[in-house]
C-alpha cells in the first residue's frame, strides 16, 4: 500500500499547515469529549463532540491537494459525520434514525470521494475480507435481531442498508492503496459495530468510550488519509 502523501503527511506531523493546526486542535477537542464520556458530564460532551467533528470538517476543507468534485464529497461526508454528532445527543428512536440517515449520506461521500480520488480493485479485497468479518462476528446473529426486536422491520431494514452503506465506504478506502484511509475506515466501521451492539443487544467493556475512541481517531484518519492519498 502507498503512504499517504509523505510530504503532506511530514506537515502535518510538523504542524506546518493550516490542516496540521486543525488536526491538533481536533484531537485536543477529542481528549476533552472523551474525558466528558469517561465521566459522565454530558454539557461538556455537548459542546466538545459537535466541536470536535466540526474541526475535522475544517480539516477535509483545507487537507492536501484534492481536485473540486473530491474536495466536495470528502467535506460533505465530514459534514455528514457533524450533523449526526448532533442528532445523537438527542434521545429516542427519532434521534436516532436522524443520527443513522446523517452517517449513511457521509458513508457514501467518503465511498464517492475515494472513487474519485482512484481506486485499484486489487486493494478492495482486503476490505471485503474484513467487513465480511465484522458483519460476520455477532452483528448477523445478534445485533440484527435486536434491531428488530427493538424497532420491528422498519429499523432492522434501515440497519441492514447502514451496513451495506459502510461496507462500501469500507471497501473503497481499501481500495485507494492508502493505508491510512483503510484504517481510518475500519476504526470507524468499528465504532458503529460497537454502537450498533450495545444499543440493540447490552453493553461492552468501555461502554460509550469505546464508540467515540475509534470514532474520532477513525474519522480522523478516514479524512487525512483521502486528502493526501
Amino acid at each position: 500500500m502507498r503512504w499517504p502523501g509523505a510530504a503532506a503527511a511530514m506537515s502535518f506531523l510538523s504542524g506546518g499547515s493550516d490542516a496540521g493546526g486543525l488536526l491538533a486542535a481536533a484531537a485536543a477537542v477529542a481528549l476533552v469529549d472523551w474525558w466528558a464520556v469517561g465521566t459522565g458530564h454530558r454539557r461538556v460532551e455537548r459542546v466538545a463532540k459537535p466541536a470536535t467533528m466540526a474541526l475535522l470538517v475544517a480539516v477535509a476543507a483545507v487537507a492536501g491537494d484534492l481536485d473540486g468534485a473530491a474536495r466536495a464529497a470528502l467535506v460533505v461526508g465530514a459534514a455528514m459525520g457533524l450533523v449526526g454528532d448532533v442528532a445523537l445527543l438527542g434521545e429516542g428512536e427519532s434521534a436516532f434514525m436522524a443520527g443513522l440517515g446523517a452517517f449513511a449520506v457521509g458513508h457514501l461521500s467518503y465511498a464517492v470521494a475515494a472513487v474519485l480520488i482512484d481506486v485499484d480493485p486489487i486493494w478492495a479485497v482486503p476490505g471485503l475480507v474484513f467487513i465480511g468479518a465484522l458483519l460476520g462476528f455477532r452483528f448477523v446473529g445478534r445485533t440484527l435481531p435486536g434491531a428488530r426486536r427493538h424497532g420491528g422491520p422498519l429499523l432492522a431494514g434501515a440497519v441492514v442498508v447502514y451496513a451495506v452503506v459502510i461496507s462500501a465506504m469500507v471497501v473503497s478506502a481499501w481500495a485507494t492503496g492508502c493505508w491510512l484511509a483503510a484504517l481510518g475506515a475500519m476504526l470507524f466501521a468499528v465504532s458503529d459495530w460497537v454502537l450498533g451492539y450495545q444499543r440493540f443487544v447490552g453493553p461492552l467493556p468501555g461502554r460509550r468510550l469505546s464508540v467515540m475512541i475509534p470514532y474520532h481517531v477513525g474519522q480522523a484518519m478516514l479524512i487525512v488519509g483521502l486528502a493526501t492519498a
